[in-house]
């Protein structure tokens, strides 16, 4: 399993993978930070403000500005959702059309492009226990059809888990339990695979606090979600994850004009839900594959 020993590596600092993305690692004056996405299911792009990394509240799509996406011979003006927190469209992109953002906020013009990948379907996600130093961990695989065998795909990999065990009673569930990203190399040809390590079984039945976030609770939901993504997306994500770990200072943005954040169009692919259950869980076979 290729991101096993990467991941107990980094166990200690695993809490960093599911924070909210927050752009401002450095005490700076607000900046302007957008974040939009064009993909097989829509639009949405959030105009917000970078906050003090010590400030906990959640960032709300800022009104006033006008937003549009043009690509695939036209342009679509994305309209402020209250409900949705965000400028919104239901207009879906085409795979293999690059797209442009363009933003104007407050007399100032800010503007991307972004190349959409093709999709890389599902084909199954599963737990299962993995003996490793003395202990039962719970691992995840996922297996996806690579869409272009013949060329680099990258991938961001999230899963959420919403759970109604009584820990979680009124927080909200709205950032990933976890996020990663990888590309398929090293992949069985025409075949995208991914695992990783979540929690040990010690960690399951001690139930300690400061665990809560990573324990499984029986009856708790599960989806995953593969976004096929291009490179300079992918570096930007990359950046953003070293800098949540202490290894460097906010990432480079595609988006010009003086902003934070980023602009993919991308393509997503959704697992089936997963209902957890501890006693259903299989041991690992290495035959099985």
């Amino acid at each position: 399993m290729r991101k096993i020993i990467y991941l107990l590596l980094a166990l200690g600092l695993f809490t960093a993978c599911t924070k909210e993305i927050d752009f401002d690692f450095n005490e700076i004056d607000p900046i302007v930070v957008i974040e939009g996405h064009i993909s097989n299911e829509g639009c949405m792009v959030v105009v917000s403000r970078s906050r003090s990394v010590n400030d906990a509240t959640h960032a709300h799509c800022l009104d006033g500005a006008i937003v549009t996406i043009t690509g695939n011979g036209s342009t679509i003006a994305l309209t402020y959702d209250v409900e949705k927190d965000c400028y919104y469209s239901s207009v879906t992109g085409v795979p293999g059309n690059t797209y442009q953002l363009s933003v104007d906020f407050e007399g100032k013009h800010y503007e991307a492009t972004s190349l959409m990948p093709s999709q890389a379907p599902i084909v199954s996600s599963e737990f299962m226990w993995m003996p490793m130093m003395n202990e039962r961990w719970l691992s995840y695989e996922m297996w996806a059809k690579d869409p272009n065998p013949d060329q680099r795909n990258y991938l961001w990999f999230r899963m959420h888990r919403f759970s109604s065990h009584p820990h979680f009673e009124g927080k909200p569930q709205t950032e990933p339990y976890t996020w990663d990203l990888f590309d398929d190399r090293g992949c069985p040809p025409g075949t995208i695979f991914m695992d990783m390590v979540t929690v040990s079984e010690k960690m399951m039945n001690d139930d300690e606090k400061e665990n809560w976030k990573w324990i499984f609770y029986d009856g708790d939901s599960i989806t995953a979600e593969l976004i096929a993504v291009d490179r300079t997306v992918y570096d930007y994500l990359s950046e953003l994850r070293a800098s949540q770990y202490g290894r460097g200072a906010n990432p480079h943005s595609n988006i010009s004009g003086g902003c934070l954040g980023f602009f993919a169009a991308e393509s997503v692919s959704h697992t089936d839900t997963i209902v957890f259950y501890r006693d259903k869980v299989p041991n690992y076979d290495k035959n099985s594959k």
